[in-house]
């Protein structure tokens, strides 16, 4: 499957568009190549990219007292960026950085808003797609506010199987708010 064949059926999953119509919105998508360790954006930066992974691992952190925390990571067929600043067009409080090379598609800001503004299905896919970060945002609250650090590993671990094998322990220790040791025993213990 082509990369845009991966856009259109991760798109329509959510919903259906006219083929003139997705004609139209997936000739603004340009494909775009990050070799392991390049950012897509850093801390500071305003976003004015929104991305659809293909191939590749990257991962979300903020620096605080100069240490990395992990925040989040996208992969194959997950939507990446800093979407806080590319809707509020403001500077982002964290960065993306890819953990392996990555094969991404990107559309401008300036040019989402057109097709969300020229097509009801274009609109409808972001309302839906906002929708669920939100669901996903409140999930990931109630996780860090009240599951312990053994809850939130087995928690990854069921849901998220794939990502033990893609992404460094530490980076997985941090995003679970654990020490690697911790997260070394737990995974040992599974």
């Amino acid at each position: 499957m082509d990369i845009y064949q991966a856009l259109r059926e991760n798109v329509f999953k959510l919903v259906a568009f006219e083929e003139e119509e997705w004609k139209d919105f997936i000739s603004y998508w340009r494909p775009v190549h990050i070799k392991k360790r390049e950012y897509i954006i850093k801390e500071g930066q305003t976003e004015k990219y929104f991305y659809f992974v293909y191939r590749g691992v990257l991962r979300g952190y903020t620096t605080k007292d100069g240490d990395e925390i992990s925040i989040g990571f996208t992969y194959d067929g997950d939507y990446s960026g800093a979407y806080d600043s590319f809707l509020a067009q403001q500077p982002s409080d964290f960065s993306m950085q890819a953990i392996t090379d990555c094969e991404l598609l990107r559309i401008s800001y300036t040019d989402l808003m057109a097709m969300f503004d020229k097509y009801k299905s274009a609109e409808r896919w972001g309302r839906i797609f906002n929708a669920n970060i939100l669901i996903g945002m409140a999930r990931r609250q109630l996780e860090v506010r009240s599951f312990s650090a053994e809850e939130r590993f087995e928690r990854l671990a069921t849901q998220s199987p794939h990502i033990l094998q893609l992404v460094p322990q530490k980076y997985l220790a941090s995003y679970l708010g654990m020490t690697p040791e911790t997260f070394s025993r737990l995974r040992k213990k599974r």
